[in-house]
């Protein structure tokens, strides 16, 4: 595990230029010093803690812990950077030592710094970057950030130790009032009356360092999208693209955008096919095909065959008048001739149908 790198001391996360050498190199000098003190007979007491071995860290639960911290900090934050107090980040990581091994690492990658500020109070904090990319600097901003979190701590602090006195008074005065002692109960009436309208007024510094952190967010919010819009007329200078240009091509994707949406509702008020429905389109379609052939066999045969019998010879000639004689009477070819004009009319009926079906649905669609 110490040559896979899965198990390091802290010296090893926080330079990286500690080698497994050195390490070894120790344990073999403290094993013959204390070989060498056994051969002597001296005591072999407690070595002094400068020749200790460092402790030594699991990197693949402190990776993991670290994956822990960094997605809760990133569910209370949408920045990429994130500014916290010492005491909220220890608690996160569960143990005041591993919150100082995580953040060595962190400030070791880049990605985060200590933040201190000077005064009464000793006020300490991180700033992480929430995303794999390189810690920004410090400002002003970030220190003014971390005295109002570490003040809404203080408070909320305040409130809970508030809660535990206003929820002892009452019983004390409900007590007092069992008991029939009106001086005692009313004493601690006015206590429990103090304690509420104290209690009243952390809330309501809680609710103001909220609206003020909300109001800072929504500040760099603001200021990013300026940002990003001076960018992009920058950006549109440089390639010559007008306002104009721009707002339609926003018309055009929302035309899309809209014919899209339409197309899906369509789709989804349309019937379910099922696999009886699909079979009987199939038989439809190969019917359909087999009234297209017919249709062209016929045309074909009711083409003038004037000229064609011209250029036979006499003999074929009169061949197939003799045929066609015989073979249809005049009554037939009446009948015949009646039928595909009643085939003609049905055809045209049927197109003028799907052309006012087609009308139809066309204005629905507008």
């Amino acid at each position: 595990m110490r040559k896979s790198g899965e198990l390091q001391t802290r010296e090893e996360l926080m330079r990286p230029q500690a080698t497994l050498t050195q390490y070894t190199g120790s344990v073999f000098r403290q094993v013959f010093t204390w070989v060498g003190s056994q051969v002597r007979g001296t005591s072999a007491g407690a070595q002094p803690s400068s020749e200790l071995p460092d402790m030594l860290i699991v990197t693949p639960l402190l990776q993991e812990r670290s994956s822990l911290v960094i997605k809760a900090l990133s569910e209370a934050e949408w920045r990429h950077v994130c500014v916290v107090t010492m005491t909220r980040f220890r608690e996160l990581c569960g143990s005041t030592e591993t919150a100082d091994v995580l953040i060595a690492v962190l400030i070791n990658q880049g990605r985060a710094c200590l933040l201190k500020l000077d005064g009464k109070e000793n006020i300490e904090g991180v700033k992480v970057a929430l995303k794999d990319e390189p810690i920004p600097a410090v400002t002003e901003i970030d220190n003014q950030v971390l005295q109002l979190y570490w003040t809404l701590e203080r408070l909320h602090q305040q409130v809970n130790i508030l809660d535990v006195r206003v929820t002892s008074a009452r019983a004390a005065t409900m007590l007092a009032l069992k008991s029939g002692d009106k001086k005692v109960a009313l004493r601690q009436a006015r206590r429990l009356k103090v304690l509420t309208t104290s209690k009243g007024k952390c809330e309501t510094f809680i609710d103001r360092i909220d609206e003020v952190l909300t109001s800072v967010a929504d500040a760099e919010s603001t200021r990013k999208v300026a940002d990003a819009l001076k960018v992009g007329v920058q950006a549109m200078k440089d390639n010559h693209v007008t306002l104009a240009e721009v707002q339609t091509c926003l018309e055009e994707v929302d035309d899309a955008v809209s014919e899209q949406r339409e197309t899906q509702t369509t789709l989804a008020e349309a019937p379910l096919i099922t696999g009886a429905d699909d079979m009987d389109l199939e038989e439809e379609f190969l019917l359909l095909e087999a009234e297209l052939d017919n249709d062209t066999v016929t045309e074909i045969n009711d083409l003038p065959e004037a000229a064609h019998r011209d250029r036979l010879p006499a003999h074929e000639k009169s061949a197939q008048l003799d045929a066609s004689g015989t073979s249809l009477s005049k009554p037939e070819r009446s009948v015949e001739g009646s039928t595909k004009a009643e085939k003609y009319q049905k055809e045209e009926e049927s197109a003028d149908s799907l052309e006012r079906a087609f009308a139809k649905l066309e204005l629905e669609l507008a």
